[in-house]
């Protein structure tokens, strides 16, 4: 994976201690286990643990990749259930440059990194769909190949490709629901799009 773009802070853990776990879970669809005072969350089909107490980030199911989650997934899920709303899906999907301050923010060093999965899957439109579906995600009716993923409770990722022919190279798009950027600053969207395109890389 690329080099990581975040720190796990200890304010984050702090803030995240204090809150109110009723609430958290109201507005990011986590669920609270008050045995262990934890939440649990899905991102994909992994399940995580988060012990705000204990600063724990465990693992629970699903194909946790190797080493366990990277810091930039601990961020942005810590993020998630921080800022999350309780508000229902827009309808409308947009492209991180249609966020606001997307169009300066999604360059250079913050440029999704989508051209591996361009040159991965630019000529295997089969491949890309059989891995976006063994990562959970569900086929759209757009592009080439459409594919939705789960990525959080409130916040489905979509990733549409068309594949090279005679004339043209291949392209992908990664799209939102236009509600994500109530859920998540843009930095923490770069982060959750890198872990999926790690995901499709493997």
């Amino acid at each position: 994976m690329s080099e990581h773009v975040h720190t796990l802070h200890p304010s984050l853990w702090e803030n995240l201690l204090q809150a109110n776990p009723d609430d958290v879970c109201r507005r990011s669809g986590a669920q609270f286990d008050s045995s262990t005072n934890s939440y649990l969350l899905d991102f994909l089909l992994e399940r995580y643990r988060i012990h705000p107490r204990n600063r724990e980030f465990e693992p629970l199911t699903g194909p946790i990749p190797p080493g366990g989650p990277s810091i930039d997934l601990k961020v942005t899920i810590i993020t998630y259930l921080l800022s999350a709303k309780a508000v229902p899906l827009a309808g409308k999907l947009v492209s991180g440059s249609n966020l606001k301050g997307g169009m300066t923010f999604f360059q250079g060093v913050h440029r999704l990194p989508i051209e591996p999965l361009m040159e991965r899957y630019g000529k295997d439109p089969e491949d890309f769909l059989a891995r976006g579906l063994s990562l959970g995600a569900t086929q759209e009716a757009f592009g080439d190949v459409g594919l939705r993923f789960p990525a959080l409770p409130r916040v489905p990722v979509f990733m549409v490709l068309w594949a090279a022919d005679e004339e043209f190279p291949a392209r992908l798009n990664v799209l939102f629901d236009a509600s994500i950027e109530q859920h998540l600053p843009l930095d923490a969207i770069y982060g959750l799009v890198s872990e999926i395109c790690y995901r499709m890389r493997r």
